[in-house]
């Protein structure tokens, strides 16, 4: 039962899926690029994982259809039950999602010939998508913790001092200033991380963003000395810190991959707060807590996140609102309640 709801590898593919879709990616030259050659590598592995799981489900429930053009396999009947099979194991926005993906994958792979059904049933099963809430923090709590954490650190010459400021710096950092967990964890000393003038600074090119928009972001006051003890002494007690200019380090010497960032983060806030919230949330916690304290200057958060429009930073967090909004209301509703007289 468990295997047949592995996605087949790409090694597996039929010649033609795999040759259309590694057209779609192909950079030959300037002049001659597929239409997905400027996608970044979390959206090629969404659409690659996409569609192994849509060929992996057909070789399994019926592996005649693989001799079948691509187009042709898609039906009605075969994508219903192909989302009857996504719901025994993730839930209506992850069913969503890898419709969506293939859908995005079949467009790369045959441009004008996507199958109508395909963009039907994508847009159907996001009007049935029900997120489920997510644990936030409001962003100063998140701050206190990770300066507490390296001034606990402090003194400590043990190998879990020097883990345990580090995991700090990381999770104020990311308080303060949100960044993606890919642009977090690829943070380059004098590439990225820069002295400019009296201030530290998070530079990053066009190349480097989702946005595809440069950004510069200054360190906050409150987190220099921080920082600075990290670069002058923490950092250095790393195996091979010397040879790298990565900031966040390894016990092993090598620089941190986002997995590895992220399983940090989560573990250390889940241990502090109950609940898991790794780095990506921490952009959730910015905006709500903006939301929430101060909801005329929303616009911030959204320039704070690199939103390309504030749609986007209203739609992921308007929540935030709601939750307050509710809790306001109940404790003017019991402020109003007349209390029942002691006998």
């Amino acid at each position: 039962m468990t295997q047949r709801r592995l996605g087949l590898p790409v090694t597996d593919w039929p010649d033609p899926d795999r040759i259309a879709l590694n057209a779609a990616f192909a950079r030959e030259s300037r002049f001659r690029r597929g239409p997905a050659a400027h996608w970044a590598p979390a959206t090629r592995h969404g659409v690659t994982n996409a569609l192994s799981r849509w060929l992996g489900f057909l070789a399994a429930f019926d592996p005649s259809t693989l001799a079948e053009p691509p187009l042709d396999r898609v039906t009605e009947h075969r994508l219903t039950h192909y989302v009857a099979h996504l719901s025994e194991t993730v839930g209506s926005v992850g069913r969503h999602i890898y419709l969506r993906n293939l859908q995005k994958g079949f467009r790369a792979m045959f441009p004008g010939k996507a199958p109508d059904i395909l963009t039907t049933l994508e847009a159907q099963l996001k009007r049935e998508c029900r997120p489920s809430p997510k644990a936030w923090v409001p962003t100063q709590q998140l701050d206190a913790l990770g300066k507490e954490m390296m001034q606990e650190a402090i003194g400590d010459d043990r190998d879990c001092g020097k883990l345990l400021y580090r995991d700090g710096l990381m999770i104020t950092l990311l308080a303060l200033r949100p960044e993606r967990r890919r642009g977090f964890a690829q943070i380059r000393i004098g590439q990225h991380l820069r002295r400019v003038g009296d201030e530290w600074r998070l530079i990053f090119g066009a190349e480097e963003r989702k946005s595809k928009r440069p950004s510069q972001m200054s360190m906050p006051n409150t987190v220099v000395p921080f920082l600075e003890r990290y670069l002058h002494d923490v950092r250095p007690q790393f195996p091979n810190a010397q040879n790298h200019d990565a900031l966040w380090l390894g016990m092993k010497g090598r620089p941190l991959s986002p997995h590895s960032i992220s399983r940090l983060i989560a573990r250390r806030t889940e241990a502090a707060f109950g609940n898991r919230i790794p780095p990506h949330r921490f952009r959730h916690c910015a905006a709500s807590t903006v939301a929430v304290s101060a909801p005329g200057q929303i616009g911030l958060a959204a320039r704070l996140l690199d939103h390309a429009s504030l749609k986007t930073t209203y739609d992921h967090y308007i929540l935030a609102r709601s939750v307050e909004a509710s809790r306001q209301y109940a404790k003017i509703i019991a402020e109003l309640t007349p209390r029942r007289p002691r006998r």
